[in-house]
């Protein structure tokens, strides 16, 4: 479970998913490289209980990389979590599109999950995470066998490897990781074959003016996964983060 492959230094999203000509109408700069510069990040702490607080670096300008600070949909993800202690008791769980790793850290540390992999493509967020993982909230991926860091990059060929590695997951989480409407394709492809037959994909977009909601759930259709109404949630505390809800995506039956 902890092992880690060599991560593709080289790879961007658009390599696969689309081209960086893409990045010109998006409001933020998708395709940003981090920055070394310790003054660029700020360090979050959100209190679990007395015993448990999980530590997320996160890069202070949103405008610099998506994947290198904390969003909306992250933080209602949490909150659903947190909310629903039964949706990943005991269960395997995949973060895809991690970011900051905020979901995957919950998971592991609080929420009694039996594994947990969190993912991204981008080799500097990568870097990011498993610094989070590691050196601010305390866990040792070389040796423990129910967390690791690995990079996923979107696709039916890079999820059937992926697969081969560390099996199929009993949830996915996905929070605000669809910046590009070319990336909706692979996000579902990796989803269908990375997720169980009875597993559940939660997901949250909190910009559908930059990737449709409606159009998310039509790719998400022609992969078999519904959403219900009925298991739309709303975060309830925050007008902000009320908006938009958390999906629960799975297979149709």
């Amino acid at each position: 479970m902890s092992i880690m492959n060599q991560d593709d230094s080289n790879w961007r999203e658009y390599n696969i998913h689309s081209s960086a000509d893409d990045a010109d109408d998006q409001p933020f700069d998708i395709f940003a490289s981090s920055t070394d510069d310790d003054d660029a990040y700020e360090t979050i702490k959100y209190d679990i209980d007395d015993n448990v607080t999980i530590i997320i670096r996160s890069e202070k300008d949103y405008d610099k990389s998506t994947g290198m600070s904390v969003w909306t949909g992250s933080e209602v993800m949490y909150t659903y979590l947190r909310r629903h202690l039964d949706a990943v008791k005991n269960k395997k769980v995949l973060e895809i599109g991690a970011g900051c790793g905020l979901c995957g850290l919950v998971c592991r540390m609080a929420l009694n999950a039996a594994s947990v992999l969190i993912t991204d493509g981008d080799h500097q967020v990568m870097k990011n995470i498993r610094y989070n993982a590691e050196e601010l909230n305390g866990l040792k991926l070389a040796d423990d066998a129910t967390i690791s860091c690995p990079q996923l990059i979107w696709g039916k060929s890079h999820a059937i490897k992926f697969a081969e590695q560390y099996g199929k997951q009993d949830v996915i989480v996905a929070t605000d990781c669809l910046y590009i409407t070319k990336s909706i394709h692979p996000l579902f492809e990796t989803a269908s074959e990375l997720l169980e037959k009875t597993g559940v994909f939660l997901f949250i977009n909190s910009y559908p003016w930059v990737c449709p909601t409606e159009k998310v759930i039509d790719i998400a259709t022609e992969f078999g996964f519904v959403s219900s109404v009925d298991e739309l949630w709303y975060h309830d505390d925050d007008k902000e983060k009320r908006k938009n809800p958390v999906h629960v995506f799975r297979r149709r039956k």
